[in-house]
């Protein structure tokens, strides 16, 4: 993990810059349908807390 958080910053990628979207898990079915499509990047669903 150390390696790869070492790595993250070396080569400037930021995880929070992949995430395309983010859906509230009531709208966890439009999500999946987004996934599914594949025109995404990554996907989050954010759980109430």
């Amino acid at each position: 993990m150390e390696k790869c958080a070492h790595d993250l910053t070396d080569w400037k990628l930021w995880p929070r810059n992949a995430i395309t979207h983010r859906f509230s898990l009531e709208q966890a079915g439009d999500a999946y349908a987004l996934m599914a499509s594949g025109k995404c990047g990554k996907v989050v669903i954010n759980f109430p807390d």
